[in-house]
């Protein structure tokens, strides 16, 4: 079997908009930020709003709240977006430099993108994925395991991710399950019409 059949068999993968920003790096600075990582010296996490714990505090409070009263608790979900939006449009250009609103296949294992330029297999990115429209911003590093000319024009890119912390990997998760369920119920609404 196929490295590539595998993959689809071990993770679910969705079509999906996000935020993306991709910065090569070469073998020796990928390594150099993960030994920082490791040492303290540099933060793994990129969100100015929503330090990791934050986000696991409010999403334990919200679906403890969801049992008791559902219709509070999407109520303070919905207030919570906005003002992360608010603080996002605030922090401005300083914060969302570099990021392009693109449609991506994602999946908890790494991501094919239509990009306009070549780029060689084998290359490391750092990769900063802003999902929406909840705003969770990731980082992760991926390799290009795959480069095929687009028809759309351009090049389809795999990455596979090579590096992403065990927390910001169960938020993308999270995000793809949510996700696959509003296509699931969109999909059942359009064969009821």
């Amino acid at each position: 079997m196929t490295g590539k059949a595998e993959e689809k068999r071990n993770y679910i993968r969705i079509y999906d908009h996000v935020l993306l920003r991709l910065t090569p790096l070469s073998r020796e600075e990928f390594e150099k930020k993960l030994e920082n990582f490791r040492e303290g010296k540099e933060s793994p996490w990129i969100d100015p709003i929503r330090p990791p714990g934050e986000i696991f505090k409010l999403e334990s409070y919200l679906k403890r709240l969801r049992e008791k009263d559902r219709e509070l608790a999407g109520v303070l979900q919905i207030l919570n977006q906005k003002l992360d939006r608010i603080l996002i449009n605030l922090l401005g250009e300083k914060f969302l430099k570099g990021f392009r609103e693109v449609e991506v296949n994602l999946g908890a294992g790494g991501l094919r993108v239509r990009l306009p330029e070549e780029v060689q297999v084998g290359a490391i990115y750092e990769i900063d994925l802003g999902l929406l429209p909840d705003w969770v911003f990731l980082k992760t590093f991926g390799e290009v395991i795959r480069v095929e000319p687009s028809p759309e024009g351009g090049y389809e890119v795999a990455f596979k991710f090579i590096w992403i912390t065990e927390a910001d990997q169960d938020r993308l998760v999270e995000h793809i399950f949510r996700q696959q369920v509003l296509q699931l119920r969109a999909t059942r609404r359009v064969k009821k019409d």
